[in-house]
């Protein structure tokens, strides 16, 4: 608490050689999953699903759990919007994200436990925003399943960029 506090003496410090086992976080469907640098970025309206393995000198050790865990978890929720929560593989739905859109970063982790330690990983997700500001134009505005239609996009930006487009229609 105090700073101009000074002491001397020594300290007997014991060094033990541990190697924690390796554990692997990664989506089960890369094109899921895009990668941004410290994020994996994800679009609100899909599910997440990954899976989880322990490399290296695992096969030596004895596993006792696997516990998946997201901050803001309500177990509530558990096989509704997420599952496998003791398993090597996780899934969770769209419709966590889409419930919660006031949330923009999300954090998966998985802790393995062992005899003897704990080894953990984790994902960091960011949810991909829309494009903003573009417009589309349609011509002709009516016509039939012989009609041939062209759909004109402009002034659209994204800081992700824009990799693919998906037309939706109301037939009436």
């Amino acid at each position: 608490r105090n700073s101009s506090l000074q002491a001397t003496g020594y300290l007997l410090v014991r060094v033990d050689d541990s190697r924690p086992q390796m554990i692997v976080v990664a989506c089960s469907i890369s094109q899921m999953c895009i990668p941004n640098m410290e994020f994996q970025l994800v679009n609100p309206t899909t599910q997440v699903i990954l899976f989880s393995d322990c490399s290296g000198s695992c096969a030596n050790a004895s596993l006792s759990t696997v516990q998946w865990t997201l901050f803001n978890r309500t177990q509530q929720y558990e096989n509704i919007w997420f599952f496998g929560m003791n398993t090597t593989n996780f899934t969770a739905t769209s419709e966590l994200f889409s419930s919660n859109p006031q949330i923009v970063y999300w954090r998966f982790e998985v802790v393995y436990g062992f005899v003897n330690e704990i080894s953990s990983s984790a994902l960091n997700f960011v949810i991909n925003q829309p494009p903003r500001n573009g417009s589309c134009s349609i011509s002709p505005l009516n016509g039939t399943t012989l009609t041939l239609f062209s759909i004109s996009c402009s002034e659209w930006f994204d800081e992700d960029d824009i990799k693919d487009y998906s037309l939706y229609g109301i037939a009436n």
